[in-house]
């Protein structure tokens, strides 16, 4: 029997010691980023893109999460039955034990699903910790803003009616953003650098009559938000990093609100309706406008879907998806050269940030927008935070691969490429 294992976590070990002597593991399949072209056992790690479905028997998964990864698998082109969740503990190992021997797998997984439980128990008792910090602002908030200092950062609603009654530019922070100014940045498409923290804390501290800083509003009242963004929000937002934040803000002026570009992944999937409206008010931002589009290699934002299929016209200005900054004058040059009476939507991480204030500056009208077209693409499949294939997505760790297809449109409207 030759079999593939999917997901390289702690678990793995244990899962070889429940097969028999026979099987042949042909391959690992792996999307995180720090296994690509690597090898576990002497075999290979292959991801989405890489992995092969011929000559093999069973997918054993052996990773807890095991419902988004069969469907990963399926997409692959594995069937069904040929895909065994290890920790499921409606798996009937008896089915199987042509490759696995039954007492012990299952043993091992009851094992293992217990320990996992536990686990769990001590993460929810960490975000009652998080969440007992960060309530007393959520409840201030929603009772009277002026009983606590927090930050005044206006409706999602309010920023949409700025953008659509008037040629405004914005500049989006987000803890990416804060994070670089602080020198503390994890994200695997753009290293911190001194200078890009600089200019965040200038964009930060702006005040130019055609431009305005939205802020996510993290700060306080959560109540529409699904409940995993709740606790990422909390997880994130102690009071260390609630008083980091404090000091570069500037608690007596108006922001806007950087969860504009947010319309669906955040709040709670089931209230499509609503999501529904808020795309369509967007739309009317770039009603027939001319649109330049700034955004990194492979983002393609508009290829496949209408986000922008109400608008006049659209051309493309092309930088690199990981550390844009290092290539900012150029890109700014670029811009500049093609973007004069367009309105500029710029898809590009922390950079778009300095490059929205930049082009306000000199006259340009220019949105950072930043995965507005990821977050559409996720509202027409009715999903979360999930694979798009022919996109760059950095949302979902290890889906920095992309299908390569042709498509003449986009290639014809790209105006210029600074890679």
């Amino acid at each position: 029997m030759k079999i593939v294992i999917a997901g390289l976590g702690r678990y793995v070990c244990g899962i070889e010691n429940c097969l028999n002597h026979d099987v042949e593991i042909v391959y690992y399949f792996d999307n995180a980023i720090k296994n690509r072209n690597q090898e576990y056992n002497g075999k290979k790690i292959l991801s989405h893109y890489q992995c092969f479905t011929n000559s093999i028997d069973y997918v054993v998964i052996g990773i807890m999460g095991y419902d988004s990864m069969k469907d990963e698998l399926m997409e692959c082109g594995f069937e069904k039955k040929q895909i065994i969740p290890f920790f499921d503990s409606s798996v009937d190992f008896e089915l199987y034990k042509d490759i696995i021997e039954p007492q012990r797998a299952l043993v091992y997984s009851l094992r293992c699903n217990v320990l996992y439980l536990q686990q769990r128990l001590l993460e929810n008792e960490q975000n009652q910790k998080y969440y007992h910090e960060h309530v007393v602002y959520e409840i201030v908030d929603s009772i009277n803003k002026n009983k606590l200092e927090l930050p005044n950062i206006c409706s999602v609603e309010e920023t949409c009616n700025l953008l659509i009654n008037k040629k405004v530019s914005l500049s989006r922070y987000g803890d990416g953003e804060f994070e670089i100014i602080f020198g503390t940045s994890k994200t695997l498409f753009q290293q911190n650098n001194e200078s890009l923290g600089e200019r965040l804390k200038e964009v930060l501290r702006s005040n130019i009559p055609n431009h305005f800083v939205a802020l996510a509003s993290d700060y306080g009242e959560l109540s529409e938000l699904r409940q995993e963004n709740q606790d990422d929000i909390r997880r994130y937002m102690t009071l260390e990093k609630r008083k980091q934040h404090y000091q570069i803000i500037d608690m007596n002026k108006k922001y806007y609100n950087a969860y504009i570009s947010r319309p669906y992944v955040i709040y709670p999937h089931e209230k499509r309706e609503e999501a529904k409206q808020r795309f369509h008010r967007l739309k009317q931002i770039w009603q027939r406008q001319d649109i330049l589009v700034v955004e990194g290699e492979l983002t393609r934002m508009g290829v496949g879907n209408d986000l922008f299929a109400n608008s006049n016209s659209i051309c493309r200005v092309i930088a690199p998806n990981v550390n844009a900054y290092d290539k900012y004058d150029k890109i700014l040059e670029q811009t500049k050269k093609y973007g004069k009476g367009k309105l500029i939507l710029i898809a590009l991480g922390p950079t778009a940030t300095v490059l929205a204030y930049d082009l306000a500056k000199e006259g340009y009208w220019s949105i950072d927008v930043g995965h507005l077209d990821l977050e559409y693409e996720w509202y027409l499949k009715g999903e979360g935070y999930s694979h798009i294939s022919n996109k760059y997505n950095n949302e979902v760790l290890g889906d920095d691969e992309v299908v390569q297809s042709y498509d003449e449109e986009y290639e014809n409207s790209i105006l210029a490429k600074v890679l």
